[in-house]
């Protein structure tokens, strides 16, 4: 339910001077006149528009995407959801509860609903809960990692609970049991199996393909009774000319475009924000060059980070700050602050922060590893010229992020080639392996570091992009906070792996991608989200607005420019 006059969260987009630019402002507008007959989320159709093409993949799989995983939070049982601000709650439904009751062993008990059913009728039990963990510990994915840890699951008498006891400590166990399928489902990426597979949450699948995807409201639901009928799902990039009156879009990447529609619609609202995704560069330990630490550092603070996210996102969205994480984004409650992590260079004693740009320190390390500059550019001892090959990603704003890199580096005496990766996880295998020195490509994080930390595991998936390195300091560092249950304390040992990562120069975090969230008037209860996660785990508590004389919308807690 939606109280009265409920106030929502905004970024205006408005239009000065022929630049589209963002303002935070208090102002009061007026609703149009109710509609006869006041609409109901349970007769009313709600359009979501996400980043496609859409796929029928299985949770667990390499090639589920971000919006596979969201979409399937709508249809599969899972013992926690992700939040808006990514801390994770539980779900109840299907999967009751999950209790950790032990840390020695680590044992987690879940309970299951004794009268919910799958969509083709069959009961859900625990059985599903322990097919599952036998086919995910099976799958070389960074999502099997809590599951190989698992030892046993034990059913109790009534069939109602299974203990799972752990035999290494892991302490994002929460993530765990998500958009659980039935068991013995034939899996496949094919859009199709959405429609075929059974279905167990708020909403079942009518019909999918990779552009649009229709859901419809589970009877047999139990909870989040006031929710929207029927959900479409679609792929479209653009607000419909005639847009639907019950609307929502997540863009993970704003764009001027993106902007210039939404003007274009004054029923429609949006808000920038902090995505889950690092757009970064990171270096290759097998690389003529970039196996070199203090080459490493030098082509870093060689970039002008300002200058780069003032070209692609300066003048129409807030300024992203230039990034001090290569773990996590900036929107996320653990990101470490700006200056808080100093070292001595190794051309002289003056310390520099790492995470900041220092052209004039770059030159200076270049000389002092016997690189010399002229017009044609910095030559070694040899003659040999200063030159790098970028592994770009496959979007368009790593193709664009990819140009001015290679622009400021060739304008400062760097031969820069550039190659181009079908997917982010190919791109970081290059620089991994050492077919390119560099790699530029988007990184998601998650509601742990976890995920983006296990990239410098002993045990790295090509879904986690692999970087290559090899470090016992670090691997130790990451087996401990993954066996940290209080937070703090895990926060503080994932940011001494950020710190690792940050001062060998392995990565160069380049911005956190700013996202954009739009929706019509119409919809309550809209939460600006760090993830598409976290945006679509609102769906349930979607409303529709009770309109009222005058609403005021309060100001954007977004930084504006």
């Amino acid at each position: 339910m939606v109280p009265h006059g409920s106030g929502r969260r905004v970024a205006l987009v408005v239009i000065i001077s022929g630049l589209v630019v963002v303002v935070a402002t208090l102002l009061a507008y007026r609703s149009p006149a109710p509609a006869k007959g006041p609409a109901s989320p349970a007769t009313s159709t709600l359009t979501l528009a996400l980043p496609g093409p859409f796929n029928g993949c299985s949770v667990l799989s390499p090639q589920a995407t971000s919006t596979t995983s969201a979409v399937l939070d709508l249809i599969r049982p899972s013992a926690f959801l992700t939040g808006p601000s990514n801390v994770l709650y539980g779900e109840g439904g299907a999967i009751v509860s999950a209790e950790l009751i032990s840390l020695h062993p680590e044992t987690v008990v879940y309970s299951v609903a004794p009268k919910m059913t799958w969509s083709n009728g069959r009961a859900f039990r625990v059985d599903d809960l322990i097919n599952w963990w036998h086919s995910a510990r099976k799958i070389q994915s960074v999502n099997g990692d809590g599951y190989r840890a698992i030892s046993s699951m034990v059913v109790n008498k009534t069939s109602t609970a299974v203990t799972a006891t752990f035999s290494t400590k892991f302490a994002d166990w929460n993530l765990l049991f998500r958009d659980v399928e039935e068991a013995g489902t034939t899996r496949s990426c094919a859009v199709s199996q959405l429609t075929l597979q059974p279905s167990l949450g708020p909403y079942r699948v009518q019909s999918a393909t990779p552009s649009r995807i229709v859901l419809l409201s589970n009877s047999e639901w139990t909870i989040n009774y006031n929710r929207f009928h029927k959900v479409i799902i679609t792929s479209a990039t653009q607000i419909p000319s005639n847009g639907p009156k019950f609307f929502v879009k997540y863009a993970p990447v704003a764009t001027r475009s993106l902007v210039t529609n939404l003007v274009a619609h004054p029923r429609y609202l949006g808000e920038f924000g902090d995505s889950s995704d690092i757009e970064e560069l990171t270096f290759s330990p097998h690389g003529a060059l970039t196996t070199s630490r203090p080459i490493r550092t030098a082509l870093s603070w060689l970039l002008d980070r300002r200058t780069i996210l003032d070209s692609l996102f300066g003048t129409f969205t807030f300024r992203p700050s230039i990034p001090t994480s290569a773990l996590f984004s900036q929107g996320q409650a653990d990101y470490p602050l700006p200056g808080t992590i100093v070292v001595p260079t190794a051309a002289n004693s003056t310390l520099v922060d790492p995470t900041q740009d220092c052209r004039i320190c770059a030159q200076e390390m270049l000389r002092h590893a016997g690189y010399t500059h002229s017009s044609h550019g910095w030559r070694d001892v040899s003659g040999a010229k200063l030159s790098v090959i970028i592994a770009q990603g496959p979007t368009a704003l790593d193709r664009l992020t990819a140009q001015l890199v290679t622009r400021q580096w060739t304008a400062l005496g760097v031969r820069v080639r550039v190659t181009s990766a079908v997917s982010d996880a190919l791109a970081a295998s290059m620089a991994s392996s050492g077919a390119a020195d560099v790699a530029i490509f988007d990184r998601p994080t998650s509601t742990t570091a976890w995920i983006s930390a296990r990239s410098w595991g002993q045990t790295p998936y090509i879904d986690s992009y692999p970087s290559g390195v090899r470090s016992i300091a670090t691997n130790k560092l990451f087996t401990l906070a993954q066996g940290t249950f209080n937070p703090a304390t895990a926060a503080l040992t994932w940011l001494k792996i950020d710190h690792q990562i940050l001062t060998n120069f392995w990565v160069r975090p380049l911005y956190t991608v700013p996202s954009l969230t739009e929706w019509s008037e119409p919809v309550a209860n809209v939460v600006r989200s760090l993830s598409l996660s976290g945006l679509v785990d609102q769906v349930t508590n979607w409303g529709v607005a009770v309109p009222t004389t005058t609403t005021t919308i309060k100001p954007s807690t977004s930084p504006v420019g």
